[in-house]
C-alpha cells in the first residue's frame, strides 16, 4: 500500500507540468504611446457607441505595464471556477488583488500597483505614495488622494465604524497619520518606525484600504454626509447604518464587500452579479482598469468571470475532474486532491500547475511551556524533553503513510529555496532514533516508570497529556495516532484530543491547551517576517508559549506571562526588526531570531508541507508553473490573472 501510494504521489510531479524556471511576469514602469493603445473589441463597440470615452481618456496618465508570462494574449472568453458557501475567500485572491503596492510575482519583494512610485524616509516613519495621476473607478470617477483621506478620517478613524485600529496601523497605542500632499500623492506618518508598512500593504490585509476609498459612492452610506441615511438602512433591512457602511467597505476576512454590484473598484474585473444567495457569482471587465501590456493592450484580456456557489468541496473536485473549472487552484490544493486530478487530466482537458505551500511543516507540535498544569509545565519546559519527543518519531513512516512519500522530514524553519533557511536548524533531532530519545528524556530525570512502562513525572504520577487537533483535519489525526505510538515506546502518554476549530482556537487563546499540532506557518521569508508565531512567542496564537505571546502585544494583560530570558531576546530584536527599514536589516535579525529557535527548540516539527496542484485547461495561458500558496501572498493574486488568456 505504501508503495503505491508513494509510486502515486510521485506521479504529480511529472504530470503536466514541468520542473523549469519560474516563468511568471515582470512588472515595468513603461507605458506606450497613448495612440498606440487598444482595447477589448467589446469597449471599442461602446465607444463607437458614445457609451464610454476612447480607452486613452479611460487609462492613467501612466499606466502599469505588465509583462505577460509567455506571451501576449487575445481578448474574450469566461473565466470559469467555482467556490464553496457564503465564506469563501476566493474573489478576493482572483480578481480582488488591486493595492496601493503588491507583492512582485515571485514574492521577493514589493512593486508599484494604484501607486505609481513610493518611498520612506530613513527611519521608516514617514511613507509617501504618489498615485497614478488619471487613474478611474470603474465607473469613470476618478480616483485621488481624497478618496484615500476618506477612507482614513471617516473609516478607519471613525471609532463607531472600526473600535480599534489594527496594530499594522499604529505605532504603540498611535494610529497612523494619512496627509495629502497634492492630489496624486499621500503620506502615510508614524510616531515611531514602521518597517513593515509595505509588507502588509501588499499583502491580504492592504485590501481594505481601498475597498474603503470610494468616497463618492460609500459618502451616501455614511451618517455625516447623508442625514436621510436611515431610509437606504431600512431599505438594505441592516440593523444600522454602521452595519451597513461595514458590509459595504467589508474586509479581507469576509465575502461582504462582493455582495454589492454597485461599488466601484480598481480591479481588473468588476461585479455584475454579486455574491447574495444565488448559485453563481458573475464579474466582467472594468472598463477603466489601468494596466496594459507591452503592446498597448488595455488589461483585463479575458471576459468574464464566473464562480458557480457549491455546497462542499467535493463538487469543486468533481467539476474539476469534467472540465468545469479554466483555472483555479483554491479548494483543490491537497496532495490526495492533487492525486485525483493527475488521474483526470485527459477526461477534464486540463494540466496541473504546483501551488507550494508557505508553510514551514505540515503538522507543528506545540507543547504549552505555559500551560495552567504547573506538573506539565516543569515537563514541558525541559529541552531535553522535546528532543527526546521528537528523536522518538518515525517522520518517514508519517511521510509513507500519509504524504504519498512526497514529503520530507523537517523542523519549524522557513523553506528551502528562501533567504532564511538553514539546513542544520530544519534537519535536527529529525532522525528516528529510540535510543537517543531514551537518552534524551532520561537527561530529564523522569526515569522511574510505572507498571505498564511510562514515565514518572515530578508529582510521582505518569506523565500523561493530550494535544488538541482539528476535527477537519484528517491527516494531523492520523498522524498523531502515530505518534501516540511512538511515545508510548518512549514512555510518554500522549492522547489525541480531536477537536471542532472553533474551539480548538479559543483554548488556545485562552491558555487551556495541554498541547496542540497545527499547519506551521513562516516557510516563506515574507511570511515569517509577517507571522513569526511559530518561531518566538509572539501573540497568544504561539501555542507553545501563549501566555509569554500575550505578554509581547500587552504586558499588562492579566493572562501575560513574562517569558524566560531566551525569548524575551527573541521578542526584542523582533520589535527592532518592525522598526527595519531595509530588507537586508530585517533579515538579519530574523536570524538571529531563529538561530535561538533552533538552540532552544521550542516547537517540535514532523515533516514538510509538501507542494499541492491546482488545475489549468489547455487552452488557459500565461499561468505560471508554479505559484506560493497562501492568504498573505493571496494566491493567485500577485501572478496577475489580468494577463490571463483563452484562446
Amino acid at each position: 500500500m505504501i508503495s503505491s501510494q508513494r509510486a502515486l504521489g510521485r506521479a504529480i510531479l511529472y504530470l503536466s507540468i514541468g520542473c523549469g524556471v519560474l516563468g511568471i511576469p515582470e512588472l515595468t514602469m513603461r507605458a506606450a504611446l497613448a495612440a498606440d493603445y487598444k482595447e477589448a473589441p467589446s469597449l471599442a463597440k461602446e465607444v463607437a457607441a458614445g457609451k464610454l470615452p476612447p480607452v486613452a481618456e479611460r487609462l492613467p496618465t501612466n499606466p502599469l505595464v505588465v509583462k505577460p508570462v509567455n506571451s501576449i494574449g487575445s481578448y474574450g472568453g469566461t473565466w470559469r471556477q467555482a467556490l464553496v458557501g457564503a465564506s469563501d475567500g476566493l474573489l478576493e485572491r482572483t480578481i480582488g488583488y488591486t493595492r496601493l503596492v503588491r507583492w512582485d510575482p515571485q514574492w521577493t519583494g514589493v512593486v508599484p500597483d494604484v501607486a505609481e512610485s513610493y518611498s520612506a524616509n530613513s527611519d521608516g516613519t514617514v511613507y509617501t505614495f504618489k498615485l497614478r495621476k488619471g487613474i478611474k473607478w470603474s465607473d469613470g470617477t476618478p480616483f485621488t488622494a481624497d478618496d484615500i483621506l476618506f477612507w482614513y478620517n471617516d473609516i478607519l478613524m471613525n471609532k463607531e465604524i472600526t473600535p480599534a485600529v489594527p496594530r499594522w496601523l499604529r505605532s504603540g497605542n498611535d494610529p497612523v497619520v494619512v496627509s495629502k500632499v497634492d492630489d496624486e500623492t499621500i503620506q502615510f506618518s508614524f510616531k515611531s518606525p514602521n518597517g513593515m508598512l509595505l509588507y502588509y500593504l501588499a499583502s491580504n490585509i492592504g485590501s481594505d484600504i481601498l475597498a474603503g476609498s470610494p468616497a463618492h459612492y460609500l459618502k451616501k452610506f455614511h451618517k455625516a454626509y447623508n442625514p436621510d441615511v436611515d431610509q437606504l438602512v431600512k431599505a438594505a433591512g441592516a440593523p444600522s447604518w454602521v452595519a451597513l457602511i461595514q458590509a459595504k467597505v467589508g474586509n479581507w476576512q469576509s465575502p461582504d464587500r462582493w455582495r454589492d454590484a454597485a461599488r466601484p473598484v480598481l480591479d481588473p474585473w468588476k461585479l455584475t452579479v454579486p455574491y447574495t444567495g444565488t448559485t453563481q457569482v458573475v464579474a466582467e471587465r472594468n472598463p477603466y482598469y489601468f494596466k496594459v501590456d507591452p503592446e498597448g493592450n488595455q488589461l483585463p484580456y479575458i471576459d468574464r468571470v464566473t464562480y458557480d456557489v457549491m455546497g462542499d468541496v467535493q463538487s469543486v473536485i468533481l467539476k474539476a475532474t469534467n472540465g468545469g473549472l479554466d483555472m483555479q487552484a483554491q479548494r483543490l490544493n491537497s496532495l490526495e486532491t492533487g492525486m485525483v486530478l493527475a488521474a483526470h487530466r485527459e477526461q477534464g482537458g486540463y494540466k496541473l500547475f504546483k501551488v507550494q505551500p508557505a508553510w514551514s511543516n505540515g503538522m507543528l507540535i506545540c507543547l504549552n511551556q505555559t500551560v495552567k498544569n504547573p506538573v506539565l509545565r516543569q515537563v514541558f519546559q525541559n529541552k531535553d524533553f522535546r528532543i527526546g519527543l521528537s528523536l522518538a518519531i518515525n517522520r518517514d513512516e508519517i511521510n509513507d503513510i500519509l504524504y504519498a512519500g512526497q514529503s520530507r522530514p523537517y523542523q519549524a524553519v522557513p523553506r528551502p529555496g528562501t533567504a532564511l533557511y538553514d539546513e542544520k536548524l530544519a534537519t535536527q533531532y529529525t532522525q528516528f532514533d529510540v535510543k537517543a530519545a531514551n537518552a534524551a528524556l532520561d537527561r530529564t530525570g523522569f526515569t522511574k516508570r510505572d507498571d505498564q512502562g511510562y514515565r514518572i513525572g515530578p508529582d510521582g504520577k505518569r506523565i500523561a497529556f493530550s494535544i488538541d487537533v482539528q476535527t477537519a483535519r484528517k491527516d494531523h489525526i492520523d498522524a498523531l495516532e502515530l505518534i501516540r505510538k511512538y511515545w508510548k515506546a518512549v514512555g510518554i502518554d500522549m492522547q489525541p484530543k480531536p477537536i471542532e476549530s472553533s474551539f480548538a482556537v479559543a483554548r488556545m487563546l485562552a491558555n487551556d491547551q495541554e498541547g496542540l499540532v497545527w499547519i506551521g506557518g513562516g516557510g516563506y521569508d515574507f511570511l515569517g517576517l509577517l507571522d513569526p508565531k511559530w518561531y518566538f512567542p509572539y501573540e497568544n496564537q504561539s501555542a507553545f508559549g501563549s501566555a509569554w505571546g500575550i505578554y509581547y502585544q500587552n504586558p499588562k494583560d492579566p493572562n501575560a506571562e513574562e517569558p524566560p530570558a531566551w525569548a524575551k531576546k527573541q521578542q526584542d530584536l523582533y520589535t527592532e526588526l518592525l522598526k527595519t527599514v531595509s530588507d537586508e536589516g530585517k533579515l538579519a535579525l530574523m536570524r538571529q531570531i531563529l538561530a535561538i529557535t533552533g538552540e532552544e527548540f521550542p516547537v517540535i516539527g514532523t515533516d514538510m508541507d509538501p507542494d499541492n496542484y491546482g488545475v489549468v485547461k489547455t487552452n488557459f495561458h500565461n499561468v505560471p508553473d508554479i505559484m506560493p500558496d497562501t492568504a498573505f501572498y493571496v494566491t493567485p493574486g500577485p501572478t496577475n490573472p489580468e494577463q490571463y488568456f483563452m484562446k
